[in-house]
């Protein structure tokens, strides 16, 4: 295992709860957690990324959803500091047009307070069908969006809208770069990330089976296990 330190960056409307029950699979001499949780902006997801950074030595990125756009980003600008990217759950080439106009409907919702991060549809776009009932998933999901709140999921999708295609760049990139994808995950689907991933420098794709969005709580077991091959390759 590594002796660089590792950064990991939460999704949208996550805090260190989505990263627990990896942390626990994963022995790691120098983990660090990017609370993006706390930002309002762009600007602070990236200065709280830097922050956790190490002048000394480069780090190991290892980004999911929302943070696997931070880590791009944040990796793109300062690629010198950079021992590796992983992308959990997220599609580098940015998000579509109609993505982009539901998430302008999402956050006019938000505004006039007609919308909660804990309804019950949200929440199961991202989980599994064999996880929408457990306490570990789903009801750590429900945890989350009843502790960090509504305003959290405004500003995160406010400050993460719209993402460019970063494909180009990454294809150039300095640094190894690795995917993650789920099979069942509708948010960044893995049809998509597998055809990225040969148009990518040095990319290798793991594959989550019967697993969605929520695969860090849905498949801890094979995340950590292609995470510890990702961190002594």
């Amino acid at each position: 295992m590594t002796h660089a330190p590792v950064l990991f960056l939460p999704g949208t409307l996550c805090d260190e709860r989505i990263w627990l029950p990896v942390w626990r699979l994963l022995p790691l001499t120098d983990r660090r957690y990017v609370p993006l949780q706390w930002a309002t902006s762009l600007d602070d997801m990236l200065a709280l990324t830097g922050d956790r950074a190490d002048n000394q030595q480069k780090v190991h990125l290892v980004g999911y959803s929302m943070g696997g756009y931070i880590a791009a980003l944040w990796a793109l600008r300062y690629p010198e500091k950079v021992a590796s990217l992983t992308l959990i759950g997220y599609n580098p080439e940015g998000l579509g047009s109609q993505e982009i106009k539901q998430r302008s409907q999402l956050v006019t919702m938000l505004n006039k307070g007609q919308f909660t991060p804990q309804n019950p549809a949200y929440i199961n776009r991202f989980v599994h069908p064999d996880f929408i009932e457990a306490p570990q998933v789903a009801g750590v999901m429900t945890q989350m969006a009843d502790d960090l709140g509504a305003s959290t999921l405004l500003a995160h999708t406010q400050s993460t809208t719209p993402r460019p295609d970063m494909v180009p760049e990454l294809r150039q990139a300095s640094f190894a770069v690795n995917l993650i994808a789920a099979r069942q995950d509708a948010i960044a689907r893995y049809d998509l990330l597998s055809a990225i991933a040969p148009n990518l420098h040095n990319c290798t794709l793991y594959s989550v089976e019967d697993a969605a969005h929520m695969m860090l709580l849905e498949r801890p077991e094979d995340m950590a296990g292609y995470l510890k091959q990702i961190l002594t390759a």
